[in-house]
């Protein structure tokens, strides 16, 4: 074992059994910017390590401090209180969808089931908010209108303090357009990106125990990713009624992309794992700038991949060299 991983072991198991000292750890780290995700990391690793309600303790220990953060904030008129309120909500739901998967993976759960479950969780919760609320999307477009107010304000007083001429008519109707396009998908993204946070904590947290205790487990669940047949009739028909124009189904279609697209990426990373080469991370860094740069398109393709798996399972077509 390496120096760092001998270090990371002390300090981990020094965590993992010294409760209070590491509850107050969680609490704390979270209320700092970028690191303050090892919070939920270790609230997830103490779920799939110690337990389901001793994960339920450091997991309310790493969200607390966003309801700090909220009633410490003070009301002003220069920031949108919505786009505040989706980043507290994205954040506190994302740390309890990840408790919830780490629990799942207690339970013997693999990265299959935990994806599709985390999936149907977010179509039926868009189906619900359209159920609920018919004109969902003329309210998010009435919530981007005064957001975008505000920043037009904003670029009308660079503009005069720069003394720099802008069209402003042909950028008035490029972000009509664009809000137009948003109104539209914009439930399902907020739910997607709040999937994609909690899915993304756990996989760092499976890191963390994979580095630990289990070296290559991680690798294993992550390459064998494959989607049911039943989720791929379910992406197929979403697609006909997308294009057909239904709003339920196209609100819907963000959370099915990312379902798709992390099963296609794990297709993608088992053939690399098949390159017996010291300079595979080169061809994996230059699949995803491809992938980066091809985007949107790059999206339908891996998609199309992991929806050709279901039926053809593209693993078995190939032996590992």
């Amino acid at each position: 074992m390496q120096p760092s991983q001998t270090r990371l072991l002390s300090w981990t198991n020094y965590l993992l059994s010294h409760r209070v000292i590491a509850v107050v750890f969680t609490f704390i780290i979270s209320f700092v910017p970028f690191i303050g995700v090892l919070g939920i990391l270790l609230a997830a690793l103490v779920t799939l390590k110690k337990g389901i309600v001793e994960g339920a303790i450091f997991t309310l220990a790493a969200t607390l401090p966003y309801c700090f953060v909220r009633i410490a904030m003070p009301n002003s008129d220069a920031m949108t209180p919505l786009f505040i309120w989706l980043a507290i909500g994205i954040g506190s739901v994302s740390n309890l969808l990840t408790w919830v998967f780490a629990a799942m993976m207690r339970r013997k759960a693999d990265w299959s089931t935990i994806l599709q479950t985390a999936a149907l969780t977010g179509v039926l919760v868009v189906s619900i908010v359209h159920l609920a609320y018919p004109d969902i999307a003329e309210w998010w477009f009435s919530q981007l209108q005064s957001f975008n107010a505000q920043a037009h304000t904003v670029t009308e007083a660079i503009k005069n303090t720069a003394n720099v001429d802008m069209e402003i008519d042909s950028v008035k109707e490029m972000q009509l357009q664009a809000m137009n396009t948003a109104k539209l998908i914009a439930t399902g993204t907020v739910v997607g990106v709040t999937l994609l946070l909690g899915i993304w904590q756990l996989v760092l947290a499976c890191w963390w125990n994979a580095a630990v205790y289990a070296p290559g487990s991680l690798q294993v669940g992550l390459h064998t990713i494959r989607l049911s047949t039943l989720a791929g009739a379910l992406f197929l028909t979403s697609l006909v009624f997308s294009y057909l124009g239904n709003s339920v189904v196209l609100d819907i279609m963000p959370v099915l992309y990312l379902l798709f697209c992390a099963a296609g990426l794990s297709v993608l990373h088992y053939f690399f794992g098949m390159i017996k080469t010291p300079v595979v991370w080169f061809w994996l860094l230059l699949m995803y700038a491809t992938l980066l740069i091809a985007m949107p398109i790059s999206l339908v393709v891996i998609s199309t991949i992991a929806l050709l798996d279901t039926w053809v399972n593209l693993r078995k077509k190939f032996k590992r060299v």
